[in-house]
């Protein structure tokens, strides 16, 4: 064993919870140690690094661990290689682990003498890293108990009456809930109560930018959160927390602006910048900042203006500065999200170029990386940004019922995905500039332009959501990607995944539709959803199915019925609708993509 690779073994056994969580983050710690379970290490030493399969990708382990690397598409350290850590910390003994410095013994002291009657009592040390959890007082459970209660009733009132049917008291009702929450330290359940509050003013003020199938995701969310905080056992973890816990990063941070997005919700509304962290010193590639004001608490008869943002004690605000390179000292970040603290100070200041080698390897010109990397992105934002280079405009139109601007690209083997920007009063501008260079863009394969974009797929199809679009960034096509392994035949798999995820449409529309017109409303095709989830062969979707079409149709014939464990069964349905739409979106977005009889051969190199 080389002295690099002893070294290395060190670190691995060190390597805490918290050291895994920090290298990328808590759903990816997780997620990486249930697919750890029941596997065994079998691994390869070598002059520097440990070799090792795990979950089929290839893992090499390296010192530091934040260097360590996979051969999936990830470009983060990815639930591969907090998996292959976990493994290997139970192989290398925990006495590997670098011994603590010693502290000096303290000075003996002299214990007094105990009568006789009174027993030695041997107190009980804690374990210096064990979680210290803190439940709540049986009293304060009690509140949360009720609260919790009280707002799952207001929930099932929403869906028994529908939203065609819903009270105009409603959203203030909401909105008292989520103050009652607040006064119990419940962070996550006010959250979620307003989110919903939010949408149902949004309802009633008939903006366009409501939908129903957001509204029912998030009153099944809603319910199954508050679910949790209604019985049982409670901690202080359990409740939430009001405001993000910020951690500091080593040396200095290199921020390049890249773009910025005005947001205006039923919440709140304001501005998101975006900056690429140029040396990954958070670990990732991008990271934002905030500069955001609640919109619940507006009101015309005692309005304030709240000044713009100005963070790391710059003395100006954050927008002035948006064409500068910043070298932040004593940055703080929590996920993707920039501390504005003015603890942070900027230590340079200078001209920004984003024609640059920092985002030249991030630029992206073969759709189905996108696709691959995805699928294996973390539930921030900014895991799902990328830099796009298409290589022409095939037709773009304005939907004038979803009021979405779209334009289809395509890059250089022939694949296609669609842009969507949604027309607000804020995004004019940006849609005309968006319009313009479409126009420019199709049928002409010179146009030089990069995208920046967050991806999603939707209804099968790959779809990129633009916050920047730039024609000064050179593109360089010195870079050839191949289609990992596993994605192997997804063409073959394609119709069955479209099938599938018709039928989760359909149920979709299903639970929107039950939402909006409340549960005294006859369903329309009952029998032929389940009858269809069971042709598919998805026996446990046609089960959840059909317990809630049943329960919705007992309701209409009973004047005892349970809104509640209704809604509980739409949540449960949900859930398996999410989850099986997120197995099966890659292999739809990578089919229909990619145009007939396109073969690895066949590149432009």
């Amino acid at each position: 064993m080389t002295e690099k690779v002893q070294k290395l073994r060190q670190l691995i056994a060190a390597a805490d919870e918290d050291a895994l969580i920090g290298l990328a983050n808590k759903g990816t710690y997780k997620r990486a140690c249930k697919d750890a379970e029941g596997l065994t290490a079998e691994f390869e030493e070598g002059d520097d690094c440990i070799t090792l399969n795990f979950g089929g990708e290839t893992v090499t382990l390296r010192s530091p661990l934040e260097n360590s690397t996979c051969s999936c598409p990830s470009r983060a350290v990815c639930r591969h290689i907090i998996g292959a850590l976990v493994l290997m910390k139970g192989v290398i003994p925990a006495d590997e682990a670098p011994a603590p410095a010693e502290k000096p013994a303290p000075e003996e002291k002299t214990e007094k003498p105990r009568p006789a009657e009174t027993p030695a009592v041997k107190q009980v040390q804690a374990e210096p890293n064990a979680p210290q959890v803190k439940y709540l007082s049986d009293k304060d459970e009690a509140r949360v108990h009720d609260c919790a209660s009280l707002c799952r009733g207001l929930l099932g009132e929403i869906l028994t009456d529908g939203l065609v049917r819903m009270p105009d008291d409603m959203p203030a009702r909401i909105e008292a809930a989520a103050v009652r929450c607040h006064g119990l330290k419940a962070a996550d359940a006010e959250r979620v109560m307003r989110k919903v509050g939010g949408l149902l003013t949004a309802h009633l003020q008939r903006r366009a930018s409501f939908s129903d199938h957001e509204f029912a995701r998030k009153l099944c969310e809603a319910d199954t959160l508050l679910a949790a905080l209604e019985k049982g056992r409670l901690t202080e973890e359990a409740l939430g927390e009001f405001r993000r816990s910020y951690e500091p990063l080593a040396g200095e941070l290199s921020l390049l602006p890249i773009g910025a997005r005005d947001v205006s919700g039923s919440e709140y509304k304001g501005e998101i910048y975006y900056f690429l962290d140029e040396n990954r010193t958070s670990g990732g590639d991008f990271l934002t900042i905030s500069d955001m004001r609640p919109t619940y608490y507006e009101d015309s008869t005692r309005s304030r203006r709240v000044p713009p943002l100005s963070p790391w004690d710059l003395g100006a605000t954050l927008s002035s500065v948006m064409k500068s390179k910043l070298v932040l000292v004593g940055a703080k970040v929590s996920g993707e999200k920039l501390s504005s603290s003015a603890e942070t100070k900027v230590a340079s200041q200078t001209k920004a170029s984003l024609n640059c080698p920092a985002v030249h390897k991030l630029i992206i010109d073969d759709f189905r990386q996108i696709a691959a990397e995805l699928d294996e992105a973390g539930e921030y934002e900014t895991d799902r940004m990328f830099f796009i280079h298409p290589t022409k405009c095939c037709y773009h139109r304005f939907d004038k019922y979803s009021q979405n601007f779209i334009m289809e690209i395509e890059d250089w083997r022939g694949c296609r995905i669609k842009v969507k920007a949604k027309f607000r009063a804020e995004t004019r501008s940006f849609i005309e500039l968006l319009e313009k260079i479409a126009r420019r863009m199709v049928g002409n394969t010179d146009a030089n332009y990069t995208i920046l974009g967050t991806a999603s797929v939707q209804n099968g199809e790959l779809t990129i959501f633009p916050i920047e679009i730039y024609d000064f960034i050179d593109y360089f096509d010195d870079k050839q990607y191949f289609l990992p392994e596993k994605y192997d035949g997804t063409e073959a798999f394609g119709d069955y995944a479209e099938r599938l995820l018709s039928l989760f449409t359909r149920l979709r529309n299903t639970l929107a539709f039950i939402v909006h017109c409340g549960l005294r409303s006859e369903i329309r095709d009952e029998d032929k959803l389940t009858k269809r989830a069971e042709n598919c062969g998805m026996a446990h979707l046609a089960e959840l199915t059909s317990a809630l079409l049943d329960g919705a149709s007992a309701y209409r014939h009973s004047l005892l019925g349970d809104a509640g464990s209704i809604l509980q069964k739409m949540s449960a349905l949900y859930e398996y609708i999410e989850l099986g739409e997120k197995r099966l979106q890659t292999i739809s977005a990578l089919a229909k993509m990619q145009p007939e009889k396109l073969t690895e051969e066949q590149s432009p190199f």
